[in-house]
């Protein structure tokens, strides 16, 4: 196996793999329920990363820090670029009355404005861990990755354990015109052969056979000038 058919060959089974486990993630939690959620308390983080390219490889530094150190973080570490960027993590009161339980979530933007405090959203709950939560519309974008990623692995296999169609099959489906050549030129050596046979068997009966040998030798030499045109030598 060459080795871009093992390159195939591994990322398509890591595609398969995704795909698995996004499937299995599906089915975990298509029975969790929906149930309203508020935000009850917002922790902000910045996630502080550096990139640097080296000649054949590249390096990468990443750190979670409050985001009033920020500044301070640049300061010490001058000596690289950063990328800052913000997590929302908030505190819910997940259900209502008596059964509500406090559960943490990761947050995003709403378009463009940040989770506030008070906010109303709904969630998808575990039934066997009441803290254990998720915002709800997921799955429909795990489904997208999920189909995506099988059929990603499954064409990188196909091409890494497709067999090459033979040459003598690829040239038979070619239909290239030097076998049709070839194939006269051999026709028409057999036709003079057997020309220049009948020549010498008329030569042996006088006068009138020899007259027709000789418009046998014609007819042989205008055919081997027709049929040596294009002939490779």
């Amino acid at each position: 196996m060459t080795v871009s058919k093992i390159k195939l060959t591994m990322i398509g089974g890591f595609c398969l793999l995704v795909a698995f486990f996004c499937a299995r993630d599906i089915i975990a939690k298509s029975g969790w329920p929906q149930v309203p959620a508020e935000i009850t308390a917002v922790t902000v983080e910045c996630l502080m990363e550096s990139t640097q390219h080296r000649i054949v490889y590249k390096t990468v530094s990443r750190a979670s820090i409050p985001c009033e150190l920020v500044e301070a973080f640049k300061s010490v570490h001058a000596d690289k670029e950063w990328t800052v960027k913000q997590k929302f993590t908030g505190t819910l009161r997940v259900g209502a009355g008596a059964d509500a339980v406090e559960a943490t979530m990761d947050l995003n933007k709403s378009g463009g404005r940040e989770p506030q405090v008070g906010d109303k959203l709904v969630v998808v709950q575990n039934p066997a861990k009441a803290t254990q939560v998720e915002r709800a519309g997921m799955t429909g974008t795990r489904v997208m990755l999920a189909v995506g990623a099988a059929a990603l692995g499954a064409l990188l296999l196909f091409l890494a354990f497709r067999r090459p169609r033979p040459w003598s099959a690829n040239v038979a489906a070619a239909g290239l015109p030097g076998d049709n050549a070839s194939e006269r030129a051999r026709q028409a050596d057999a036709m003079i052969a057997a020309a220049l046979a009948k020549q010498a068997t008329l030569n042996n009966q006088g006068p009138a056979g020899r007259q027709a040998a000789a418009g046998l030798a014609r007819e042989a030499r205008l055919s081997g000038q027709r049929t040596s045109f294009g002939r490779k030598s």
